[in-house]
């Protein structure tokens, strides 16, 4: 009777501490995963903390280029003897002496610029030209002013000059302004900071590096996964020769692509970065991911169904391409969006192959920097805009995130197609 207490007594010993171990590798595992989900969280929450204010219709579809008015007059523009008056608003500051309004703003990198935003019809400040064509200029509300030349005299014509910049504030334009006696020199600004040309260069890389990438894959992965398993032992011992190789590039770092992609490629294409090099750079880093996935998916796929296949006299090749790929197709969808993602994030690789010049009218032949590249040139330098960095960012996920939401679709929509045929 003893023996059966002792037993039962280590029984419920052993069966306790199988539930202590559950419960720690339960809660280990929920303990783990948290962290790359709070990590996740805060990356997303920090970016567009940072850089929703940025977002707007003129930073989406804007050139990044300003339109840049270097004005000037051959006269002195004396000071008009009645001064002009304006309500000006809270965050304005009114010139009395020139009839012109000045505002504290941001532009599209949300860096701090001073526009116009309001300009008196009586001003005197239309006896300008434009000096690159010699063409008469209107100073207008919506124009930034640059930097502008304020020259004052004294009891004794001694004339001094004072530069203002969009740096020093709206109100130090407002005081200087009503303190100059004419003026002589202007720059003016408008537009400029958008992603527009950013955008369209990665819209053509996505497109010209996946029409390489994804034939070439899949081909490389119906070769793996179909036709090397029954071609001997010469052709396995290469495939898994291949198959090490693959996993190997995988773990290439991508600086290490751009500088052997502008190696090769740029001799090819006139010797300078351009949208084609760096398709053909992203297409080698992303062939391994295309194959891997590809190859995953096909092997899942039942042999019952290619048996089945050639039982009813089909080749291989059209089992392969009629029945072996449409039912690897949510699997190969998925390597497309992981392929499209490694496209979206790279920089370092692009920044050999295509440079990193922010262009506003886009052609493949020419060097033109992709969205992550545009980063790449915010936050280089001394002056860092994290603002607008983080508003690109924005969109990148957002791509991310509908690109992924669409091929969710239809690789669901597919799979219905499949089960009710």
């Amino acid at each position: 009777m003893s023996g059966d207490n002792s037993s039962i007594s280590v029984n419920m010993k052993r069966k306790t501490s199988l539930k202590l171990k559950d419960i720690l590798r339960t809660a280990s595992t929920y303990l783990f995963s948290s962290f790359s989900i709070v990590a996740l969280i805060a990356i997303v929450i920090f970016v567009f903390s940072k850089g929703y204010s940025t977002l707007s219709l003129d930073f989406l579809f804007g050139d990044y280029q300003s339109v840049v008015y270097n004005v000037e007059t051959n006269v002195e523009i004396i000071k008009s003897t009645n001064e002009f008056s304006y309500e000006a608003k809270e965050d304005e500051y009114f010139s009395t002496r020139w009839g012109i309004a000045f505002k504290d703003e941001k532009d599209n990198e949300g860096l701090p610029i001073v526009s116009i935003s309001y300009v008196d019809s009586n001003s005197n400040t239309n006896n300008w030209i434009d000096s690159s064509d010699s063409t008469p200029f209107s100073i207008r509300e919506g124009l930034t002013v640059s930097s502008v030349q304020l020259w004052t005299t004294d009891d004794k014509d001694t004339a001094s000059v004072v530069v203002l910049s969009s740096s020093d504030g709206a109100l130090a334009f407002e005081k200087g302004f009503d303190s100059c006696d004419y003026l002589k020199v202007m720059t003016l600004s408008y537009g400029g900071g958008g992603i527009r040309g950013s955008l369209i260069s990665t819209l053509y890389m996505i497109l010209i590096t996946m029409s390489i990438a994804l034939p070439l894959g899949i081909l490389a992965a119906l070769f793996l996964g179909v036709f090397a398993d029954k071609m001997g032992k010469t052709v396995n011992r290469l495939s898994k020769f291949l198959r090490n190789m693959i996993d190997m590039i995988t773990g290439i770092p991508s600086i290490i692509f751009g500088l052997v992609g502008g190696v090769i490629f740029l001799p090819f294409v006139g010797g300078k970065g351009n949208l084609i090099s760096g398709s053909l750079t992203l297409a080698c880093m992303i062939l391994p991911i295309i194959i891997k996935s590809t190859e995953e998916s096909i092997r899942t796929i039942p042999k019952s169904m290619s048996l089945a296949s050639l039982a009813l006299g089909a080749s291989e090749t059209e089992t392969a391409f009629k029945i072996v790929i449409p039912n690897a197709l949510p699997g190969i969808l998925t390597s497309a969006l992981l392929g499209i993602g490694r496209v979206i994030g790279e920089s370092a690789a692009l920044i050999y192959t295509s440079g990193a010049s922010i262009q506003d009218y886009i052609i493949p032949t020419k060097g033109s920097a992709t969205l992550a590249v545009h980063i790449w040139s915010l936050m280089s330098g001394d002056s860092q805009n994290i603002e607008a960095s983080c508003a690109v960012s924005i969109v990148i996920l957002f791509v991310i995130l509908v690109l992924s939401i669409l091929i969710k679709i239809v690789s669901s929509r597919f799979i219905r197609f499949q089960k009710g045929k």
